[in-house]
């Protein structure tokens, strides 16, 4: 799959996702899911930020 196209398809879920996580934070949906949402996050910048390819 190109590359532009997976960029736009975790734009998406990043998007899905945070939306969970503010009604996390809210309280509508349980905390818990939020600190999962937080742990992904930080997981997916890791693995996005070491992979990019030298210029």
């Amino acid at each position: 799959m190109e590359r532009k196209t997976v960029y736009r398809i975790l734009l998406v879920v990043v998007v899905i996702l945070a939306i969970i996580f503010t009604l996390g934070v809210m309280g509508i949906v349980p905390f818990v899911w939020s600190e999962y949402i937080t742990v992904f996050m930080v997981i997916l910048f890791f693995a996005l930020r070491f992979t990019k390819k030298p210029q």
